[in-house]
């Protein structure tokens, strides 16, 4: 479960047991911040936190700004510019400025809220946009009827069209929008998109696959461990993943592969790994990575070639092989932060390089401190 899924979560027991709370959600973030936007912390009337909005030198403040909230049931806008001390005199200062949406958790029905809710834990891809300056929310599926109204439906429909459209993206981020409505105001929306964690999919039941297999659940990804033999595809070898003991002959029958599926080949067998790689190559898939050095890759995509099976060039480009980080790797578990740290370079749509050097640390968004 992510960080999110945890937060919403937390939520859903506080309305249950009837205890007030509120929910705080960074909602734009200008230059840099060791969070962006989307990242939530929820506070409980006991004082109690779930998750975080910066690295640690915000959360006590916004858990005071939370207690207003909470007695007041009026949300609260609050920007914290991290270029000058903080006021509690941690002198913390960071080269940014961020803005915090912090809102009561509504303790009776609200249609778009509670849909928001359940959708997320059904693990469906959806979004909610709320208006910063009037609390007015509508939740978007990706399928299905919306919930929720603003004030001006014109902004309305343009921020459904606009949700629906991220959420076709890849890796789909959630942010903030000026609109200027029907009566000439200006409002702030903030469109919080959720899409579910990224399945990894991994060929082969391996002692090397077994940090692989670790690290991804513990990122929250969907985990499938694919291996016929029982003796090493078992619970013990990968707690927290799936298990598919499926040979090559039915793949077909036993294994879903859709775009946000990222795929690993390690059978350390060169037959099984040709023989899978004629199924994962035409998928969907948004990576595919194998392991072995490059001359195993070329034996391997000649003998698939002289069945007459070609690949195309676009299937060629997602085939990640030797896979993984050039990170000096040794040991399986340095191997294996090798390729899930490839795996999510790809995912987030960066080169996975050294950051020293770089002008900016977030796609789009903040400079690197200097």
């Amino acid at each position: 479960m992510t960080e999110n899924e945890q937060i919403i979560q937390a939520v859903i027991e506080t309305r249950e047991k009837g205890v007030r709370a509120a929910l705080a959600t960074v909602v734009r973030v200008y230059g840099s911040a060791y969070r962006r936007e989307g990242a939530k912390m929820l506070i409980d009337e006991d004082e109690n936190r779930t998750g975080m909005v910066s690295g640690g030198c915000l959360e006590a403040d916004v858990a005071e700004v939370a207690k207003q909230v909470i007695s007041s049931g009026t949300p609260i806008l609050k920007t914290y510019d991290m270029d000058e001390d903080l006021v509690w005199g941690l002198g913390l200062g960071c080269p940014g400025t961020v803005d915090i949406y912090i809102e009561p958790v509504p303790q009776k029905q609200d249609a778009a809220f509670d849909l928001w809710l359940t959708t997320i834990m059904e693990g469906k891809p959806c979004g909610i946009a709320t208006i910063l300056q009037e609390g007015g929310r509508v939740f978007i599926p990706k399928k299905g009827e919306t919930a929720g109204d603003f004030s001006d439906s014109t902004v309305q429909e343009h921020v459904i069209r606009m949700v629906q459209q991220k959420m076709k993206e890849k890796n789909p981020k959630s942010f903030s929008k000026s609109f200027t409505m029907e009566n000439g105001k200006e409002i702030d929306v903030f469109i919080d998109v959720y899409t579910p964690p990224a399945q990894l999919v991994i060929f082969g039941a391996g002692h090397d696959a077994i940090p692989v297999a670790k690290y991804a659940v513990s990122l929250g990804w969907k985990t499938i461990v694919v291996d016929p033999r029982p003796f090493y595809n078992s619970e013990d070898r990968f707690p927290g993943a799936e298990r598919i003991l499926a040979d090559t002959s039915n793949f077909k029958e036993e294994v879903q592969i859709g775009g946000h599926t990222y795929v690993i080949v390690m059978n350390h067998h060169i037959e099984r790994d040709r023989e899978t790689l004629k199924f994962v190559m035409p998928s969907s898939a948004a990576y595919i990575g194998v392991l072995g050095p490059r001359k195993r890759r070329v034996r391997m995509l000649e003998a698939i070639k002289e069945e007459g099976i070609r690949f195309t060039e676009k299937q060629i480009k997602r085939m990640h092989s030797p896979i993984g980080l050039d990170i000096g790797s040794e040991t399986p578990e340095e191997i294996a932060i090798s390729i899930m740290a490839e795996i999510i370079a790809v995912q987030k749509g960066h080169e996975g390089g050294f950051l020293q050097d770089s002008k900016r640390i977030h796609q789009g968004g903040a400079t690197v401190n200097s």
